[in-house]
């Protein structure tokens, strides 16, 4: 089933694959599981 991610979701979610800390990772996942569409 497709999602319909939203242009936040997918900017947090390009932070996240280029993050180079576990600090970055952790805050990029925090605004994706926030900005994802609740269904």
């Amino acid at each position: 089933m497709p999602a319909n991610l939203t242009p936040q979701y997918l900017e947090a979610e390009q932070r996240y694959r280029e993050a180079q800390t576990l600090q970055e990772k952790l805050s990029a996942l925090k605004e994706m599981l926030a900005t994802i569409p609740k269904h």
